[in-house]
């Protein structure tokens, strides 16, 4: 049903996959992750992202956990089209005299390409228990670095034409289309992120429902607010080493992922503590 309903209000769908691996080290509170997800957004046409995180987690106390990772992160992304007019001296866009139409120069058309990130994080995690609910919140630093790449740029350029009864029409100029490599150069991307997720512990029930709702901040733009997270779902713990987590989340806004305006099912699986397990 919320694909259903997703396909038809969102500006785009997806469905993402993930397989992990949890794994106690020895240490009390101390473990380990290892993960690698497939994104199938752009309304499942393809793959629009794999990635490969590892990670160390530590438990200061029974409610209190902290962490770091690492994430390579291989991202898909779209071709763009850039609508040109002609522009003043201050960039002001320009206007037909005669028809009072924008003056239109015509358009620039970006390949889609694939490019390389590397994603460092950190956080620490509290959570409450009220009953049979948990309250978690957690404060996440996330440090991404894009890497240089380049694809190629199509440049269209028309000259417009009126007939007789003063009718538009736009005719390609000599020469074009124009092609040229359009390099992305390397950037930096600073996150703080906040999560809130309450869960419900079902009497006698393998099934744990949860909701959460999570905030990106720009820490390179005065703490704004890119893009806000909601999500909704279960965790089914077949056995104590297998567990699999269903959810429904949908996407507001455009942060350090470009991920606007999405819906997406989520399917995960992890495996718990496969080699030994951990102390009580």
């Amino acid at each position: 049903m919320a694909g259903a309903v997703a396909t038809a209000h969102a500006e785009d769908f997806g469905l993402w996959t993930e397989v992990g691996i949890s794994q106690n080290l020895g240490v009390r509170g101390l473990s380990a992750d290892l993960g690698y997800d497939i994104r199938f957004n752009n309304h499942l046409k393809g793959a629009t992202r794999r990635s490969f995180n590892v990670g160390l987690n530590y438990s200061l106390t029974r409610n209190i956990k902290v962490g770091a990772a690492y994430a390579y992160i291989y991202s898909f992304n779209l071709p763009e089209n850039e609508t040109k007019y002609r522009t003043d001296d201050e960039g002001n866009i320009q206007y037909d005299d005669e028809s009072g139409l924008p003056i239109y120069r015509g358009y620039n058309y970006t390949h889609s390409y694939w490019r390389n990130k590397h994603r460092i994080v950190a956080y620490i995690k509290g959570d409450i228990d009220i009953g049979r609910f948990n309250l978690s919140l957690r404060e996440r630093f996330q440090h991404t670095i894009f890497q240089h790449d380049k694809t190629v740029k199509e440049k269209y350029r028309y000259n417009m034409v009126f007939d007789d009864d003063d009718n538009v029409t736009y005719e390609l100029r000599p020469g074009y289309p124009e092609l040229e490599d359009d390099g992305k150069r390397s950037k930096v991307k600073d996150y703080l992120r906040q999560k809130l997720e309450l869960s419900y512990n079902i009497r006698h029930c393998t099934i744990t429902p949860d909701i959460s709702v999570e905030m990106e901040n720009n820490l390179h733009n005065s703490f704004r607010i890119d893009e806000m997270r909601y999500a909704a779902g279960a965790e089914w713990k077949i056995t104590k080493k297998y567990h699999l987590g269903l959810h429904y989340r949908y996407h507001k806004g455009s942060g350090d992922d470009d991920e606007s305006d999405l819906h997406a099912i989520e399917i995960s699986f992890k495996l718990k503590n496969p080699f030994w397990r951990a102390k009580k």
